[in-house]
């Protein structure tokens, strides 16, 4: 459509315009969406932008363009006829060659509408979860998980090779924090409940031993073991081990949602391969780095970012990457897994396969790790070396992801600078307070993911048994159904506020079955489901003949035609709220032409075979929707 709109524009405005000008730029800088169908499909304001050019009005120009226009138009133009109102030039389509095109073009693609190949060639490396192994994942860090999970499904549909990786932090104080309490006996404790899972009481006993090391000050220990846990051989056997068993546990609850990883990228083994080192001769070669002799950062290795301008306005514009006592902070480490994910580092990292993981469309993925001990036959396989990468952490982190990122210009590595993106987000609070794994707040609150889980499980459970009686004698059904309702209604409810807006957690919200919501979504397609079951027998459709179509229908031809555009537009902005806001749109926009127009029994065959060829190809865009959100597609609710 645009494009026809477009050359059409070009057509007539050439006529007019003696001077060089990029007549092309003006218009796709115009075209607009109308607020109503009063106004037509889509309209401009490329008068206002000539005006100046042929020194007229701007309603005195779209009054000739549009003349032109339909002077030009035939009965089989995609085009029927133009208006100008106030200086705007509004289109209005011939819908039935419209939709003609929109459903050979769905139908061919199948499960790849809405795919472009914008990344063909290329490979995005995503991060996300990465939470400290001392701990379960709570609600916050599920929304990490899920927001990032979601932007790999749209580089996946945006034709990009995808990597999802999971750092694991097992270098840092929280984990000494915790091996200082179990090596002291504290986890002793801390009572461990019948079936809790074990990163739910891991995740008590670090809450308990920050508490014991604030009241007693006793931090300087912590950092004797932070030291030690890189020295001493069994003291980092003895750490890697527990963070080993928190890990499997993080593991199994991201699963639960459909979130899938291909690489767990262990701090300890960044370490000890040498990439670090390799880093910091790389940064000691720059002048932009230096060690400190004097001042507050005496004995330190430091970033000068205060020669940058985005810098210069900063108090402390300088930043630390080695402290005194010899230990990188996290932004240097950070840094030397920025070079090596864009395969910048010479040094490797061991790898060996770990298990076959699925989503929620039975989906395979690999599942591999760093590891710091050689198994045969499995090094092969090579991570990293990526022409973009997109870290997702929380907004507290801004600073430090930018530190990341000029550190690349700092080293006059533009395209990789120009290629890093950090995908911040704010985080999900409780009622009266943020989310801690220090105070362990989420357990009073039951905000850890896996209760989450359970707790939405249980309203879902209530709803279906219900409305649904029958399936008491199918309880496999029954628990797949709610399984996949609980799922949606977590994911959607995560992923469909704006990454700027902090989330107040109330369970009655995430387990909310109703409107703007993630069941309603699998619902819609459901519906859509059922009533081409009903209709085996219905014929191939046919782009013959001619019939009127209502309000709600052509407003859902125009949702279906956006997809590609919308799918685009998601990955290249981060932003996996605009597909669930489509979703939403589109599926609303469904349930309005279901409610107002007969599909069964429409009042003609030629109206039937239309109306059901329209339900076929919603029912491929909004499947193909939901595998974006990670939503399940079921049968029935």
């Amino acid at each position: 459509m645009e494009k026809t709109i477009k050359k059409l524009l070009k057509q007539v405005i050439r006529s007019h315009i003696e001077i060089d000008t990029d007549i092309g730029q003006l218009i796709d800088n115009s075209l607009e969406i109308p607020p109503t169908f009063e106004f037509g499909e889509r309209s401009t304001n490329i008068a206002f932008k000539l005006a100046k050019i042929l020194k007229k009005s701007p309603m005195k120009i779209a009054e000739d363009l549009s003349r032109e226009i339909n002077e030009s138009l035939s009965e089989k133009s995609l085009v029927v006829k133009t208006s100008s109102v106030k200086g705007y030039i509004n289109f209005f389509i011939n819908f039935i060659p419209f939709f003609n095109q929109l459903y050979s073009q769905i139908k061919k693609e199948g499960d790849r509408y809405g795919e472009n190949l914008s990344g063909s060639g290329k490979k995005i490396v995503v991060e996300h979860t990465s939470i400290n192994p001392v701990k379960a994942l709570h609600i916050g860090n599920l929304r990490n998980a899920i927001l990032g999970d979601c932007i790999a499904r749209l580089y996946e549909r945006n034709g990009w090779e995808v990597e999802v990786q999971n750092l694991i932090d097992d270098f840092g104080r929280q984990v000494a924090t915790l091996i200082w309490g179990i090596l002291n006996g504290h986890h002793l404790e801390v009572v461990r409940e019948i079936d809790e899972k074990y990163d739910v009481w891991l995740g008590k006993v670090y809450s308990h031993c920050n508490t014991l090391l604030t009241e007693d000050d006793k931090w300087d220990e912590v950092d004797k073991v932070m030291i030690k846990m890189r020295q001493d051989p069994l003291m980092y056997r003895f750490m890697r081990n527990i963070c080993q068993a928190c890990v499997d546990s993080n593991l199994e609850t991201a699963w639960r949602f459909g979130v899938t990883y291909n690489y767990l990228v262990w701090e300890s083994d960044i370490s000890r391969s040498g990439i670090w080192k390799e880093t910091l001769r790389l940064l000691e070669k720059n002048p932009s780095f230096s060690w400190e002799n004097e001042g507050p950062n005496a004995g330190c290795f430091v970033a000068n970012l205060g020669e940058l301008n985005e810098f210069k306005d900063k108090k402390n514009p300088d930043k630390v990457f080695i402290r005194s006592n010899g230990i990188p902070t996290y932004v240097a480490h950070d840094v030397a897994l920025q070079l090596w994910k864009f395969g910048l580092a010479k040094a490797k990292l061991t790898s060996r396969s770990v298990v076959k993981q699925k989503n929620e469309a039975e989906e395979m993925r690999d599942l591999w790790t760093s590891t710091d001990f050689h198994v045969s036959g499995e090094m092969d396989r090579k991570f990293g070396k990526s022409d973009r990468v997109c870290n997702v952490i929380g907004m507290e982190q801004n600073y430090e992801q930018e530190i990341v990122r000029y550190s690349l210009k700092l080293l006059s590595l533009n395209d990789e600078f120009e290629n890093s993106f950090h995908m911040s987000y704010k985080h999900v609070s409780a009622p009266h307070a943020r989310f801690s794994g220090r105070t362990g707040n989420w357990l009073q609150e039951r905000a850890w993911a896996d209760a989450v889980f359970d707790d939405t499980f249980a309203v879902a459970f209530n709803a279906i048994t219900k409305k649904r009686p029958d399936l008491e004698e199918n309880p496999v059904k029954r628990d797949k159904i709610v399984n996949s309702i609980t799922t949606a209604a977590i994911r959607y409810w995560l992923v469909k506020f704006s990454t700027e807006t902090e989330i107040k957690f109330r369970i009655e919200d995430a387990t909310s079955l109703e409107g703007d919501t993630g069941p309603f979504l699998m619902y819609s397609c459901v519906r859509a489901s059922k009533i081409l079951a009903k209709l085996p027998k219905i014929k191939t459709y046919s782009k013959r003949g001619t019939f009127e179509m209502t309000h709600h229908e052509k407003d859902l031809i125009l949702h279906l035609y956006r997809c590609p555009v919308i799918i685009r537009n998601a990955a290249d902005s981060f932003q996996p709220l605009i597909i669930a806001k489509y979703a939403y749109d589109l599926a609303s926009s469904f349930n309005r032409f279901y409610e107002t127009s007969r599909v069964i029994n429409a009042e003609s065959a030629k109206l039937k075979q239309f109306r059901v060829a329209l339900v076929q190809v919603f029912s491929i865009t909004i499947q193909n929707l939901l595998h974006i959100l990670g939503i399940p597609i079921i049968d029935e609710m």
